[in-house]
């Protein structure tokens, strides 16, 4: 019960972290806005490589170009709501080696989302707004019911939830190998690829894995999937393995903490 009541003040100090990071990174307009567009023209250039070779290949398990193009719209928005509002995902592990990670403990009170929420990052606001833009593209396109619609924005929820989790558990590496930065790097790097990668290549023992051991085909494949298979018992399954692996994360956080040796590095 306890426990309970501290995840749920962790989260409500989640969106206070929000709203004041947001609120920072507004005031310099001009920076803000080119970033996004920076990021905008980037992720353009990836559509346009993945479109042009689904159509050069042809349908492959019924997935073709509007399909892989959804899947990369739901990928990227992902990306941006976890990297937009948890802009230290990519680097608060290096604070880790050098002891600058004391600064965190200085206050301890919702930590996890502390760390998460360190910063706000004005470059994948572009990734959330463009995968936004994308979804909605999408949707028009592929012209689905509104039960198919609503079954594709549900999707996105643990989406979401698996991606933020991932991120933040390969991370806890850092604690268990101060050196291993660049090992926390490639794992990080290897949520990406898969959730990027239309999910009718993937077969066996490889889909099985990036569905349930790393479950990185629910950042962007298996959205479309449900969507055009609909189940409800796959739904079900989605949430049940982003409601686990938020649960892992968060208590093997506090578990990893406990190697952590402070570099005496409060101002830091």
């Amino acid at each position: 019960m306890g426990g309970d009541m501290q995840l749920m003040k962790e989260i409500r100090f989640f969106i206070f972290r929000i709203k004041k990071n947001f609120a920072n990174e507004k005031v310099l307009r001009s920076s803000f806005l080119l970033q996004m567009v920076g990021v905008f023209i980037s992720n353009l250039s990836f559509f346009i490589i993945w479109i042009v070779f689904s159509r050069a290949v042809g349908p492959v398990n019924g997935w073709g170009a509007l399909q892989t193009f959804g899947m990369l719209s739901i990928s990227i928005f992902s990306f941006g709501v976890v990297h937009s509002i948890c802009g230290s995902m990519w680097n608060w592990y290096e604070m880790v080696p050098n002891g600058a990670f004391d600064s965190f403990l200085t206050k301890p009170k919702s930590l996890f989302l502390r760390v998460a929420t360190n910063r706000f990052s004005v470059s994948a606001c572009g990734d959330l707004i463009q995968g936004m833009i994308g979804i909605a593209i999408f949707i028009f396109l592929a012209s689905p019911s509104l039960y198919k619609c609503l079954l594709l924005l549900v999707m996105i929820v643990p989406a979401i939830v698996v991606h933020f989790s991932l991120m933040m558990f390969f991370n806890y590496v850092i604690f268990w190998l101060p050196q291993a930065t660049s090992l926390t790097r490639s794992l990080n790097e290897l949520i990406l690829l898969p959730s990027t990668q239309p999910i009718s290549i993937l077969k066996g023992g490889m889909r099985f894995f990036y569905l349930f051991i790393i479950p990185a085909l629910l950042i962007g494949g298996l959205p479309i999937e449900v969507w055009l298979k609909p189940d409800w018992g796959m739904v079900l399954l989605a949430y049940a393995i982003a409601a686990f692996w938020f649960f892992v994360s968060h208590r093997f956080f506090y578990y990893s903490l406990r190697r952590y040796e402070s570099g005496n590095c409060i101002g830091s």
